[in-house]
């Protein structure tokens, strides 16, 4: 309720200055109560942090798997600080902990069975009350077992991924279908034979790897060049794209025009997307004309793969986009023996989503007009606008994760790499400019870098708050592609699926623990 105003007048007996005359003549509104009075359970104390749902609890758990030093480190976030009635005991068969806090409770799967004779209880820190617990166990291979050497031999270091020319040419008959609409690009049959394409950078590394090199110096020029040129040994031979040949590298197939059938060029305006391949029904980008090799690059992320032999033996037909991007960035580590990367997005990039229109007809093979691209705003030389980029260093290439917080299609342990990064701008070097010799810039594909962009933002919410950000930098994880799912088994007949990994490792292995606060 509000009080009347009174004039100026009737403070003058008072004697009061004319700065407190002001303020009773210009009362201030009274502040509007507090909706919540009294703490919330279901409201996040932390800033900025994700609100629990009803039915959530109020523990969060993290453990990931450092496989070089043998330890697997366990985060549990509570609401409140711990107390005595706080506890954390791993169960009879070593494969899960559950930490139970004021009447609630949140189980977690171990990235490892460890061997135990029963429920055993885990020692929490004491002092000083905390919110964010932390706990190490020290792993330790018990006589006759092997198990941690063989999650660090050299085929699971190697860099697998799926959809490789042989395995592909052992599925038989295999379809290529686009990824958004799933309707056929590249129909059963269409291709004879898969063939996996060297390094891109097999000409350069020709003069170091032969030591008996195709200099025919005797001949004459014409017979030297042509000579050469028929081994295929020359920097100056032409890959080309060949009917019913799919030629295969780490992330893209190269296939003929003619082979593409559910695909076609982008028809809409814009000089900067005449080269992008989409599907003809949905117009999903799933590819880009490469004019050296006179074919198509059709995107690895963007299309499903399938046969009968792949559903049959349960593998997937299609994985995702973060599984790709982890692929590309451990064979930059592979062939520039760095592990930062400047990454942007290309200047000429597509967006990952075109906007589509109502096809006129039903038929995925009939070919429907392009709708306009949005425009790019990326950076070019003329433009003088910085573009966004990353600055990512790939702090642990293998680990095994998992968290209490579930994400779409996955399914714990999960195998990925831990990246550290900063958002900075891109341009490109000005004349005279030196590039760095620790950091190697790199571009991708507009879409490819929104992904890598989205998925590094997701995965911070299954990290605990203090192992989010490290001296300035943001923390994140990627996955990553194992063994099992470049269509091999784990040695136990264990197939698995994206999101699916097959029964986690174990072994006689037993933990002894260390306790951090």
């Amino acid at each position: 309720m509000s009080r009347p105003l009174l004039p100026e007048s009737a403070y003058e007996a008072l004697g009061l200055s004319p700065a407190a005359i002001y303020d009773l003549m210009h009362p201030k509104l009274a502040p509007k109560p507090a909706k919540i009075a009294a703490p919330n359970l279901l409201q996040s104390d932390e800033d900025n942090a994700r609100p629990m749902a009803p039915n959530e609890t109020s523990i969060s758990l993290y453990a990931e798997l450092l496989l070089h030093i043998r330890t697997i480190t366990l985060f549990a976030s509570l609401r409140t600080n711990h107390s005595r009635q706080t506890d954390a005991k791993m169960s009879a068969d070593g494969s899960y902990i559950t930490v139970s806090h004021e009447g609630q409770s949140a189980s977690i799967r171990l990235p490892i069975n460890i061997k135990g004779g029963g429920d055993a209880a885990l020692e929490l820190p004491s002092l000083p009350p905390t919110k964010e617990l932390t706990l190490r166990l020290q792993l330790e291979e018990m006589e006759g077992s092997d198990m941690l050497g063989t999650l660090q031999s050299e085929d699971r270091q190697a860099n697998v991924v799926p959809w490789d020319g042989a395995s592909i040419n052992e599925t038989k008959a295999a379809e290529i279908t686009c990824k958004s609409c799933e309707a056929v690009i590249v129909s059963k049959g269409k291709i004879g034979q898969w063939r996996d394409l060297p390094n891109e950078n097999w000409a350069e590394m020709m003069d170091f790897w032969h030591c008996h090199k195709p200099d025919e110096h005797h001949l004459h020029d014409h017979t030297h060049e042509h000579t050469v040129g028929q081994k295929g040994y020359a920097a100056s031979n032409r890959l080309q794209a060949v009917d019913g040949v799919g030629f295969v590298d780490l992330t893209s197939f190269l296939l003929s025009e003619q082979d593409c059938e559910g695909a076609q060029l982008y028809s809409g305006e814009g000089s900067s997307q005449k080269d992008t391949v989409v599907c003809k029904h949905c117009k999903q980008v799933v590819g880009t004309r490469d004019a050296t090799t006179d074919g198509w690059r059709i995107r690895k992320w963007s299309i499903a793969l399938s046969s009968s032999s792949t559903i049959s033996s349960g593998l997937p037909t299609t994985y995702s986009v973060q599984k790709w991007i982890s692929a590309r960035l451990l064979y930059l580590i592979e062939n520039s023996g760095v592990r930062k990367f400047h990454i942007h997005p290309a200047s000429t990039a597509h967006t990952p989503s075109v906007p589509t229109s109502t096809p006129t007809s039903t038929d995925p093979s009939s070919p429907s007009p392009s709708p306009p691209l949005p425009k790019l705003t990326y950076e070019t030389p003329e433009t003088s606008t910085l573009t966004p980029s990353l600055l990512i260093w790939v702090f642990t290439p293998d680990l095994l994760f998992s968290s209490s917080i579930s994400s779409p299609g996955r399914l714990d342990p999960t195998r990925s790499i831990k990246i550290f990064y900063q958002r900075q701008t891109w341009q490109p070097l000005k004349p005279g400019e030196p590039e760095s010799a620790s950091i190697e810039d790199v571009e991708f594909p507009g879409d490819f870098y929104e992904e890598l962009d989205k998925a590094l933002r997701e995965s911070q919410r299954l990290l605990p708050p203090t192992a989010r950000k490290f001296q300035g930098w943001h923390v994140g994880l990627l996955e990553r592609f194992d063994v099992v799912e470049a269509g091999s088994n784990d040695g136990n007949g264990h197939v698995g699926r994206d999101g699916e990994n097959a029964d986690a490792p174990g072994g006689e292995t037993h933990a002894q623990q260390d306790l951090m606060t």
